[in-house]
């Protein structure tokens, strides 16, 4: 277990400091690339039980996406960045009691950030400290198309943290997570039809909080 959390580690670090050469060079947008095949990720999975170089194939192509959709969420790259790293930390310690007769990995490994999140809002009791422009987009300027977009960005971010969770996590999956409503209802363990209801009923209050606001046209 003690090699299995040096190996995440690294495959964090390395992700982190590929992403902040980047950042000198190219704003960040918080993209991924395309993911696996379910049937490449569950072999992955078995393999990675048994083999280091399996579980840092696993690492190396989800810390990527559970950083973004964690970083999307708090917005703040130093607790998006702890959050993460508590993430994998959980998940490899239990990944021996993974079932993918249950969920798949992907669903699996969303619910537990989804939780870490929950877990990081209830223990600080408080919104976002740092600012999220200070630290994705270093290099901006008065006037900046981008500047607006991420204003916006965090506005949408302050609105979304006054919905009940229930909205709150269901949105974040389907649209911060790109997850398929089927998706989102087996990582929050509720129906699909609840979790349509759910996003739905997130996305018009959300209208609601913006109405005549410059969100309105956004949401």
């Amino acid at each position: 277990m003690w090699m299995q959390t040096v190996t995440t580690a690294r495959r964090m670090g390395d992700f982190l400091s590929q992403r902040r050469i980047h950042q000198t060079n190219k704003r960040s947008d918080l993209r991924v690339v395309p993911g696996w095949s379910g049937a490449q990720i569950d072999l992955l999975v078995k393999e990675a039980l048994t083999s280091p170089e399996a579980l840092e194939k696993l690492c190396g192509h989800y810390i990527p996406r559970i950083y973004n959709y964690v970083l999307k969420r708090v917005g703040s790259v130093q607790d998006a960045e702890d959050i993460t790293s508590m993430v994998f930390e959980k998940a490899i310690t239990n990944l021996d009691s993974f079932d993918d007769s249950k969920a798949s990995f992907s669903t699996w490994i969303y619910r537990i950030a989804t939780n870490c999140i929950t877990d990081h809002y209830r223990s600080r009791g408080r919104k976002r400290e740092s600012p999220l422009e200070d630290e994705v987009l270093p290099v901006t300027a008065p006037g900046d198309p981008g500047l607006d977009k991420l204003d916006l960005y965090l506005g949408l971010l302050d609105l979304l943290q006054q919905l009940p969770v229930k909205y709150r996590e269901a949105l974040a999956l389907r649209y911060f997570g790109h997850m398929r409503v089927s998706e989102v209802a087996e990582t929050l363990r509720i129906t699909e039809s609840a979790a349509s209801k759910r996003i739905l009923r997130g996305l018009e209050e959300l209208r609601r909080q913006a109405a005549d606001g410059p969100l309105q046209e956004l949401i």
